[in-house]
């Protein structure tokens, strides 16, 4: 979707939209619920790199976050499709959808 102009234009600053994702993950809808709405988030990986599973697996990102809180692992560490990260599904234009990353989820 477009992005608004409330949002950091640090977030995806290569193009005007963002995404919108759903984990199926406790913590993080635990998160959401206490927060009351959304959240603004960032992958904890580089981008082409491989999706990190757990904290550990980032700390080289550490030194520039405001902020890292563990929520337990997000999936089996030995599973190969769990580093695939989430599929990114474009729906910007109404009526149509294209996959831009295959995806675990």
């Amino acid at each position: 979707m477009e992005r608004s102009n409330e949002l950091n234009k640090d977030l995806n600053p290569f193009t005007p939209l963002v995404g919108i994702r759903i984990p199926d993950h406790a913590f993080m809808q635990d998160l959401v619920q206490m927060f009351g709405g959304p959240l603004a988030l960032t992958s904890a990986n580089l981008s082409s790199q491989a999706s990190s599973l757990n904290v550990e697996e980032f700390q080289d990102l550490w030194p520039h976050l405001s902020l890292v809180i563990d929520g337990g692992p997000i999936g089996d560490s030995q599973s190969p499709e769990c580093r695939l990260g989430s599929t990114v599904v474009d729906l910007s234009v109404p009526g149509k959808f294209g996959i831009i990353r295959p995806g675990c989820a």
